[in-house]
């Protein structure tokens, strides 16, 4: 009887584990029912009273026109205590930035729609975002990413298969599991803090933003804008924030985009271990660096030419180029253009990545060196004046110059 038994227990424990083996493992995909804890993460009041801070403009930094798209998604629904309380947090991030000469464009609850966010969202250097986290398997290590909009929750794969921000981009986030700690949990590891932020951040560098920050407080959006408009770096900006710990904070880098810094930060209230103040991306780059000002910048700067009374009217051309990929309009000014009617420059005005003909006729030039200015200058209103000076150097020979002509061989 014994044997038997073993043989039936042995012969089922072998049907259980094929039958085990061959169950698909879980994925992004098939998870339908992404869901929210019931309230965000909370910061103790007592620890930081909001300061109600008049915004800084800080003009000196040259800087190209920037826009960014500021989200609250529904707390306690639409009109609720919280939800109305993220608004005036988010309001100080959006003063901050509208200081600064930043277009702000603004998705309150109800008046989230997906389609617009995308719409306004596309070529946006900031975007900001105050709500539920998204998490999308079961506690107590879920997989986590998205924003909660409005009846719609956006997964990571929607983020990036459908946002385009501009290079480099700046992303704040408000929200369960973007800092680590959820409200939904106690204490919990050092591991499980830089597996969440690293998948909540992921999908953001994934379509080549630069900075992310996650945090608790009210005004940390606003102070890290403030900080970044001052000319500090990203890593200098979070390090400037009061919750700031340099004893407590966890300095790594992003497991998969390991040039991107990682620093995790966290407090002990109550006695529990709360990982609420993360940042991810270039540490050492500012806004500056990040969203360049385009300058007009030519393929050569000088043009010279032997010439006599034989040479013929020459052509050269010179492209106008922007040395970021945003596109410039310019003009071309001859600058003593009384004195040198052996020059003509085609067009007047155009746009980079056009070509600047010159023609050059040295044959009614006296003997000597003849040397004429071009100024192509940068005429797009919205940046900074750039400009660019070509010269032009003609030396003419009172002797016929010496010529020799070898012969072509094409196939």
């Amino acid at each position: 009887m014994k044997t038997r038994y073993l043989a039936s227990y042995l012969c089922c424990s072998l049907l259980c584990f094929l039958l085990l083996a061959r169950a698909p493992v879980p994925t992004y995909a098939q998870i339908t029912t992404p869901a929210h804890p019931l309230h965000p993460p909370v910061a103790p009041l007592a620890v930081h009273v909001e300061p109600r801070v008049a915004p800084t403009s800080n003009p000196a930094q040259a800087l190209p026109p920037l826009k960014a798209v500021l989200i609250v998604g529904p707390i306690d629904g639409d009109e609720g205590s919280w939800t109305n309380k993220e608004r005036g947090n988010m309001e100080l991030a959006a003063q901050e930035l509208e200081a600064n000469g930043v277009t702000v464009m603004r998705f309150y609850t109800p008046d989230t729609n997906w389609d617009a966010i995308k719409a306004a969202a596309q070529g946006a250097h900031f975007l900001l975002y105050r709500g539920h986290g998204v998490f999308l398997s079961d506690m107590p290590s879920p997989d986590v990413g998205g924003l909660a909009l409005k009846d719609q929750f956006v997964l990571p794969d929607d983020l990036r298969q459908q946002l385009q921000l501009a290079p480099n981009a700046i992303v704040m986030l408000y929200g369960c599991f973007t800092a680590g700690s959820s409200s939904l949990d106690g204490s919990i590891s050092s591991e499980e803090a830089q597996r969440r932020v690293a998948q909540y951040a992921d999908p953001f560098f994934d379509i080549g933003a630069a900075g992310y920050y996650a945090n608790w407080f009210g005004d940390a959006f606003q102070q890290y804008l403030r900080s970044l408009f001052a000319g500090k770096t990203l890593g200098e900006a979070y390090e400037a924030y009061f919750d700031f710990n340099p004893v407590s904070v966890e300095r790594l880098a992003h497991p998969e985009h390991t040039a991107m810094a990682m620093w995790l930060d966290k407090d002990v209230w109550s006695g529990v271990v709360r990982y609420n103040n993360a940042f991810v991306g270039q540490a050492n780059q500012t806004l500056a660096d990040l969203f360049q000002v385009p300058t007009v910048e030519l393929s050569e700067t000088s043009v010279a030419m032997l010439a006599d009374d034989q040479s013929p009217t020459t052509t050269y051309q010179v492209i106008v180029e922007s040395s970021t990929e945003t596109s410039l309009s310019w003009q071309a000014q001859v600058t003593n253009l009384a004195e040198t009617p052996w020059l003509q420059v085609t067009p007047a005005t155009g746009t980079t990545g056009q070509a600047l003909t010159l023609l050059v006729d040295p044959h009614a030039l006296p003997v000597g060196i003849h040397t004429a200015t071009v100024r192509i200058f940068s005429t797009s209103p919205q940046y900074c004046l750039s400009e660019e000076t070509l010269t032009i150097q003609i030396v003419k020979s009172g002797t016929l110059l010496s010529r020799v002509y070898l012969p072509a061989i094409t196939r």
